[in-house]
C-alpha cells in the first residue's frame, strides 16, 4: 500500500496548497474581523458617552464582546487556521487595564 502524502497543488506560482489551505474557514474570518470591529466602536463610544447608565451599558457590551471575541479564537486554535490567527491583537481579561 501507498502513504497518503500531502497534495502539492498551486494556489498561484508562489503558495504552495498545504491542509491549513484545505480546512480554510472564511465565515470565521469573518466573525473575528467583525468582532473586532465592534470592540474598536465601542471603545470610541466609551470615550464619548457621559450619561453613566450608558457608560455602564457600554462596559457590559465590551465585556460581552471580549467573551465572543476569545471563543472565536478559541475556535480557530481547534480547527488548527494559525493563518487567521496571525497578528491579531490580544485584549487584556476582565478587570486588568490595559498599558
Amino acid at each position: 500500500m501507498s502513504v497518503p502524502t500531502a497534495r502539492k497543488t498551486l494556489l498561484s506560482r508562489r503558495v504552495v496548497r498545504d491542509m491549513e489551505h484545505e480546512r480554510y474557514h472564511p465565515e470565521l474570518e469573518d466573525e473575528i474581523k467583525e468582532c473586532l470591529y465592534c470592540l474598536r466602536r465601542n471603545a470610541m463610544m466609551f470615550n464619548l458617552e457621559v450619561d453613566p447608565d450608558l457608560v455602564e451599558q457600554r462596559i457590559y457590551e465590551r465585556q460581552a464582546l471580549l467573551c465572543r471575541y476569545r471563543y472565536l479564537l478559541q475556535r480557530a486554535r481547534e480547527l488548527g487556521l494559525h493563518t487567521i490567527l496571525t497578528g491579531l491583537p490580544a485584549f487584556p481579561e476582565a478587570g486588568q487595564r490595559e498599558t
